[in-house]
């Protein structure tokens, strides 16, 4: 029998963001079988960063693997990862809101993840056909339940 193949996730984190953050980031995508690889940046691609934390990772087979991986306790453990990438230390002083960012590497859509979501939005998430977005950002719309994308960002 073949050994499953390892995945990789280049995490690239905001100069400002936690240690605290980053190690329950990375440790937390190396307990779902990623391989991380972390940076820090101040700029990406020549312009000011807008996002905390970017995570570039093959993000379907990734979503696959999280559900298949942990069954109902999915969508729980998803958003304590992710989520918890977000959250500021108390006593922390409050930063502008900026969201963690999922890339797809083969479809190059985008998911902005924000540190409050449902579990409902992460629950959308593992069953995501990230295809018909190539090259979209997608966000959770919370008055329409659902993730929707926009083109261009």
């Amino acid at each position: 029998m073949a050994e499953p193949v390892t995945m990789t996730a280049r995490v690239y984190f905001d100069a400002g963001t936690g240690e605290e953050e980053r190690k329950a980031l990375t440790d937390g995508l190396a307990g779902l079988g990623l391989k991380t690889y972390s940076a820090t940046l101040d700029v990406f691609r020549g312009e000011p960063l807008t996002w905390l934390v970017l995570v570039v990772l093959p993000l379907s087979g990734f979503l696959q693997n999280v559900g298949q991986l942990l069954a109902q306790d999915a969508c729980t453990a998803l958003k304590r990862i992710l989520g918890g990438a977000l959250r500021r230390t108390p006593g922390e002083p409050p930063a502008r809101h900026r969201p963690l960012l999922l890339e797809d590497v083969d479809s190059a859509a985008r998911i902005l993840v924000e540190a409050d979501l449902p579990v409902a939005a992460y629950q959308q998430l593992l069953e995501l056909d990230l295809q018909p977005w190539t090259g979209r950002t997608l966000s959770y719309d919370r008055e329409r339940h659902c993730w929707s994308g926009s083109a261009g960002e």
